[in-house]
């Protein structure tokens, strides 16, 4: 009884431990498929290649390091607060001289006029550069993002129209095997057809390695498991637009264009700040007690700072006045002021041909940039109608493939079946027959590329205008 028990306690066991098992690995599959399989569309697809890409996150942390150069470089214009101490001993014989001081520093800086230090121009600089790299960055991941997906699809459309043609071929086949084995057609044209079949499942085992790549390329760009399985479920749309919408486009998004007016705005502030050259040098100090404010001039820039200066006596040793260590009054009683200016008379024409300087630059800066101008215009006018060809020659190269097919398909038949008699057709060899095969063949592989060159064409455009919208 108790080995009944026992065995019916085992089996018990081991039903309900593999149904958990059945149960964990059911689930494990269901979660692993979900996981895997990602159904994008366009926006999308665009969001996730803005937020995962490393070279967008690369140029971000070059925005993020030049904004932190500008705030050390404007650190000046925050308080600054410290403490200094001071102490200094000295034993001559049985004298034992002890000198001690700590003062707390407090200074701000009020105002500042004149030039604008070449610290922080260089640090804004490198902050506009930053940006407009960091954009430059995100359209270029966009734009290969929509050319990766008007492959995609184009592969796609290729693989599926292929194997309706495969299908076809192999019907085609049996067929002509039939006929073959029953005497009524020679062997070359079993062995054309034979040949026009594997045509096609070359072309389609070659589309769908690419079609591998191009999918693990999009996935690369979008950040995705690499292990997943991308399901594009909306195509492209359209970009319907006249030429002269076209070119309002590119002036307003052009990167180049940005970067010229950031160079032209700020030449036009250098050229206006040559008129610092010819102010007054001034330094100025007003002291109460242990206040200051002091007007001083920067060495390197034609720039004038007021500052105020607190530094008072935190903790001091009473000692004797006569003691040797006593080089500077400990506190400062009353008030003081001081004043200096420097009136340029003549420099030598220094500050005029500065002023010539700067503002040549600053015409040659305006002369590039409609220079740019103009060329954009031409070239977005020279793409714009290279779409209008490629679209012309992709629907040319369409009208062959079906002239091509619907010879090929008569010739078949003519060389078929011997009772059927076309006018045009006559004295038909099985060379016409493989001629004309060939020229199908070729007629569409230069199809689908003028598809695809219709696709980049579009997609140049694109670039040309710098529209990622």
């Amino acid at each position: 009884m108790d080995k009944k028990q026992t065995l019916l306690s085992a089996s018990v066991s081991f039903v309900v431990a593999l149904l958990v098992c059945l149960n964990f690995l059911f689930n494990g599959i269901r979660i692993v498929s979900a996981q895997k399989l990602v159904s994008l569309n366009p926006t999308r697809a665009i969001e996730l290649a803005l937020q995962n890409n490393e070279a967008i996150k690369k140029t971000e942390k070059g925005v993020e390091r030049a904004k932190a150069n500008l705030r050390i470089s404007k650190a000046v214009y925050l308080p600054q607060v410290g403490v200094t101490g001071e102490y200094q001993r000295h034993k001559e014989g049985q004298i034992d001289e002890k000198d001690y001081l700590s003062r707390a520093q407090m200074s701000v800086l009020l105002t500042q006029f004149g030039e604008i230090p070449d610290a922080i121009d260089a640090a804004q600089e490198e902050v506009r550069k930053a940006e407009i790299e960091y954009e430059r960055v995100k359209k270029e991941t966009v734009h290969a993002l929509r050319n990766l997906w008007h492959n995609i699809t184009l592969t796609q459309e290729e693989i599926t129209q292929r194997r309706v043609i495969e299908v076809e071929l192999q019907k085609k086949l049996e067929g002509t095997q039939k006929k073959h084995e029953k005497k009524r057609i020679p062997f070359l044209l079993r062995l054309n057809t034979e040949l026009e079949l594997s045509e096609q499942q070359l072309a389609l085992n070659e589309l769908q390695r690419r079609l591998d790549v191009e999918t693990a390329d999009l996935i690369r760009l979008t950040g995705l498991d690499p292990l997943a399985q991308v399901f594009l479920s909306q195509p492209l749309p359209n970009d319907d637009m006249t030429l002269l919408e076209a070119v309002d486009l590119a002036i307003v998004n052009r990167l180049d264009l940005r970067d010229l007016q950031g160079n032209i705005i700020r030449q036009e502030r250098l050229v206006a700040e040559t008129i610092w050259h010819r102010f007054p040098e001034l330094t100025a100090e007003a002291r109460y007690k242990d206040l200051h404010i002091l007007l001083q001039r920067h060495q390197q820039n034609q720039t004038w700072d007021t500052k105020a200066l607190y530094n008072p006596i935190i903790h001091d040793r009473e000692r004797d006045a006569a003691s040797i260590f006593e080089t500077n009054p400990r506190t400062q009683e009353g008030w003081s002021l001081s004043f200096n200016i420097n009136i340029p008379i003549y420099d030598g024409e220094k500050t005029a041909n500065l002023r010539l300087v700067e503002l040549a630059e600053l015409e040659k800066l305006q002369l590039e940039y409609i220079e740019k101008t103009k060329l954009i215009q031409v070239a977005v006018r020279r793409d714009y109608r290279a779409v209008a060809n490629a679209k012309e020659r992709m629907e040319i190269e369409q009208k062959r493939v079906k002239i091509f097919e619907q010879q090929l398909r008569t010739i078949e038949r003519v060389l078929g079946e011997v009772t059927i008699e076309i006018p045009g057709y006559r004295g038909l060899t099985y060379n016409d027959a493989f001629q004309t095969q060939a020229q199908f063949t070729e007629a569409q592989r230069v199809y689908y590329q003028t598809r695809r060159d219709y696709a980049k064409a579009k997609e140049y455009l694109r670039e040309t205008m710098a529209w990622t919208e």
